[in-house]
């Protein structure tokens, strides 16, 4: 019986004190059923991918690709895909404000964007089945068997969306008799997490598989306001395969699958701030920072101010009482939360049928349904911000979230040849539909309509954007000669987008008393646009001997239209943005030495990004007027080169070691944004432009768009993008110490990664500049002679270094005192931070059971 995989989802169950764990430990020793294990293997597992949408030998395979098994999932304790990014070292993770505008960066390149207009430079499969928008892949990564990071375009098998590269999912198939396993996950900072699965084969014709999880992390920064935590995560999946085999060569299998997501991300802690004291700029709370008496920037007895103009007319002494800026705060006060809640019910049916040469026909359907509210406290204190109208008091906070609506459909039908022969080919038909809705709403102006104005910027929009998607394409590889080959591949993709958006309702609207239809006061479509396009893919490989591989590759990437669905779109920019497109060249080695106890995978890359879309935000000077615009830069690239070792350097001795160097930079764009610059100030009082000619309270290459304008721009050529360190290096390893008097082995862990600095904006504004950083973990467990119950330690941040994986400096601007004038304090210079999720050290347990 052949079972294919796809993919499923929730459970909840709260877990009590890390002491449990001995109760655990103890429980684990009990009388267990489980299939024995077998003998230690003298080489490396054979890891094997389907980045050619058919079972290949890593090694076989000339492209670029990392995989993590489930044994790294499990030394490394990957939950997430923030998780998978810091262990493997070509992704990145651009963080929004919250979770709803996070992407993933392959190799430097990632879509910056906030808009449901914008499509993902990386797409992200889970058995063989794409999300719609990528900030679903921001979930619990629940019975995972392996994940293929496929770097570089991979438009011509896997579409659109895929024009940076792809992160394929493989979940557990079903196989073998029954059979279960439960793991259960405790931390000393009050994270928990436990799974159970359970499956098999029931009969010759039937099999079933079971999984369900919950995860629940409260946070890393303390909300002073209300007590609790932030900078958390949580959720609860169940997923289920049935596998049904009615005829000898035909397989149907059947995954429904369901989960919910809730977390707290976004929320960022003050680290230092910039005060214009009398004597000058004084920094506060950085890291080598001059002494500063904290009483100027907080002074005691300082009130709430009965009216104000602007948000920097409340005290620092309210803002911020209790805090203490400094390197390693983590206190905030907020009276709204930060984060983002969701559900996603997904149903997949793929069905097989093999053919007497050995050849199949493979359909795979799926239909999902994600839903979701975001929402973020946007003034960052715990005070009434917005005044209403008529009131020149503080009145409501000032915040703002919506919802989110998608519904995906997907077929593909593929017939895969044979394995066998010289030449191994794959064709398909796509098709898929996508349509997305989105509610926003930001401020309170309780008016007619968001016209006022007011601090908020405050705005209610509704925008639906939908894309269908229909493609033919098809892969060849030929052995031309005993030890070359030649692989070709074609993707001819037609697409067909659209949107409609409605803006300047009453604010008192919300999701639930939203009038579908209402077009508000402002109110732009562009409906049945369409665009073909013909991507491909080649590469030679040369067999130098029964050990080494080399092979060159050129590929061509795309991903469609994009539109600027945000609140400040208006007639000039709501015409489609045009299509991004990437070209690329690889060459690479690929090696299994030592008769199969290391594997070695070398690659040297360049590609080029044409036309690539990203969302820029502007504020004006002297306003407090926030414009985000969908831009089309000419041009970006990324080049640099990746190794991938895995080693078993002796029997028990094994070690997983990824290194990239990556330069990824903006090679065109004489138009990019400038961001804001307090110290760069003006010749003359009053003066709007510097001596330089650069625009006042702007970065000092910041120039009018226009002559007499205080719009401006600067020339980005040459600039870093966005989360891309130019190094990143991931080594693990496990040592098992084989016990031979004892009923049990031991083992120890070891985790180490380093990043080097980085920007996370594409502006090069140093308020987002993110330093370099290493990280070691280290651990030990025990596990009995036939892995039936494992249980590990591990210490995480052993030397407890304190690191963000982002940067923000969007922090509300104070005075220090009622009687001192206005923007006594900036937010200039302001430093704050989201700190990852091992930014400080944590001691972790983990048991595994099998049954």
């Amino acid at each position: 019986m052949k079972h294919q995989n796809t993919s499923m989802p929730g459970l909840g169950m709260r877990l009590t004190p890390i002491a449990s764990a001995v109760a655990l430990a103890m429980l684990a020793g009990l009388p267990a059923h489980a299939q024995q294990a077998a003998a230690p293997s003298e080489g490396l597992e054979r890891v094997v991918v389907t980045a050619n949408k058919r079972v290949e030998k890593l090694e076989s395979v000339p492209s670029a690709i990392s995989v993590v098994n489930e044994a790294i999932i499990e030394r490394t304790n990957i939950r997430e895909i923030e998780d998978l990014v810091a262990n493997t070292p070509a992704l990145t993770v651009t963080a929004g404000s919250t979770s709803a505008n996070n992407t993933i960066n392959m190799r430097g390149i990632g879509t910056a964007t906030v808009t449901i207009g914008i499509e993902a430079d990386v797409a992200v499969i889970v058995d063989d089945i794409p999300i719609a928008q990528q900030f679903q892949a921001f979930k619990d990564l629940a019975d995972v068997q392996r994940i293929e990071v496929l770097k570089g375009p991979q438009s011509t098998l896997f579409g659109k969306s895929a024009v940076a590269g792809a992160v394929n999912i493989v979940t557990k198939p079903i196989s073998g008799p029954l059979a279960g396993k439960a793991s259960f996950y405790l931390t000393d900072d009050d994270e928990w997490r436990y799974a159970v699965s359970y499956g098999g084969e029931i009969s010759d014709t039937l099999g079933v598989r079971i999984a369900a999880s919950r995860t629940r992390y409260e946070g890393n920064i303390n909300n002073l306001t209300t007590g609790g935590k932030l900078n958390g995560a949580g959720g609860k999946t169940l997923m289920a395969k049935l596998a049904w085999h009615p005829l000898r060569n035909l397989d149907v299998t059947l995954s429904p699958n369901f989960n919910a997501q809730e977390n707290t991300k976004g929320a960022n802690a003050l680290r230092g701030l910039v005060v214009n004291s009398p004597n000058g700029p004084v920094a506060v709370g950085l890291a080598g920072a001059n002494p500063v008496n904290p009483l100027y920037l907080i002074p005691s007895g300082a009130a709430t101010p009965a009216n104000a103009g602007t948000l920097n007319a409340i005290p620092a002494s309210v803002a911020l009482a209790g805090i203490t800026p400094g390197p390693n705060n983590v206190d905030v006060r907020r009276d709204g939360p930060t984060g983002m809640n969701s559900t996603d019910r997904s149903v997949g049916l793929r069905v097989a049928y093999e053919l007497d040469n050995g050849a199949s026909l493979v359909s795979i359907t799926s239909f999902s349904h994600y839903k979701s509210d975001d929402f973020r406290d946007q003034d960052f204190v715990d005070v009434p911000t917005v005044a209403l109208p008529g009131s020149t008091k503080y009145a409501v906070p000032n915040d703002q979230g919506g919802t989110y609506d998608i519904k995906s459909r997907t077929q593909e039908l593929r017939y895969v040849s044979p394995d066998a022969g010289t030449l191994r080919y794959v064709a398909g038909l796509w098709y898929a539909k996508n349509e997305t809705d989105r509610f926003f709403k930001r401020g309170d102006c309780r008016l007619a309509t968001c016209n006022g104005s007011s601090i908020t910027s405050p705005v209610v929009y509704n925008t639906d954007v939908y894309n269908i998607n229909k493609a033919v394409f098809g892969q060849a590889s030929w052995d031309f000669l005993p030890t070359y080959t030649l692989l070709a591949g074609a993707r001819y993709n037609t697409e067909t987008s659209g949107y409609h958006f409605g803006r300047n309702y009453n604010t008192t609207v919300t999701p639930e008393t939203f009038v579908a239809g209402a077009r508000g006061v402002d109110y732009f479509e562009s409906l049945g646009n369409k665009e073909n396009k013909l991507t491909g893919k080649l590469s030679l490989s040369k067999q130098i001997n029964n050990d080494w591989m080399a092979y060159a590759t050129a590929a061509t990437g795309y991903k469609g239209l994009a539109y600027g669905l945000l609140s400040t779109i208006n007639t000039s920019s709501a015409d489609p943005v045009r299509s991004e497109t990437s070209r690329t060249m690889e060459v690479g080695v690929k090696a299994n030495l030592f008769q199969n106890r290391m594997t070695v995978n070398a690659t040297a890359f360049q590609t080029r990004f044409f036309n690539y879309q990203s969302s820029s935000t502007y504020t004006l000077p002297e306003s407090t007027v926030i414009l985000t615009q969908i831009s089309s830069v000419p041009e970006v690239a990324t080049k640099g080169l990746e190794l991938d070792i895995n080693a078993l350097v002796t029997r028990d001795l094994s070690v997983n070691a990824a290194v990239a160097y990556t330069d990824a930079t903006v090679r065109n764009w004489a138009g990019g944004p400038c961001y804001n610059d307090g110290l760069n100030v003006a010749a003359s009082p009053g003066a709007k432009y510097a001596a330089n000619g650069s625009i006042i309270g702007r970065n000092a290459n910041c120039f009018p768009i226009t002559p007499g304008s205080t719009v401006g721009v600067q020339n980005l050529a040459g600039a870093r993008m966005q989360s891309s360190p130019k190094v990143r290096v991931a080594l693990s390893g496990q040592y098992d110490w084989r016990l031979a008097s004892m009923p049990f082995d031991a083992f120890f862990t070891g985790n180490y990664k380093y990043q080097s600095d980085m920007m996370t904006v594409i502006t090069q504004d140093p308020g987002f500049y993110v330093p370099k950083y290493s990280i070691t973990d280290l651990g030990f467990g025990v596990r009995d002679k036939q892995s039936r119950y494992k249980i590990s330690f591990l210490v995480n941040n052993v030397f407890d270094k304190h690191y963000a994986t982002t940067g923000f400096s969007g922090a509300p601007t104070f005075r220090g005192a009622t009687s001192a004038p206005v923007s006594t304090v900036t937010n200039t210079g302001i430093s704050t931070w989201v700190p990852a999720r091992d930014a400080f050290r944590f001691v972790s347990v983990r048991l595994d059971v099998k049954f």
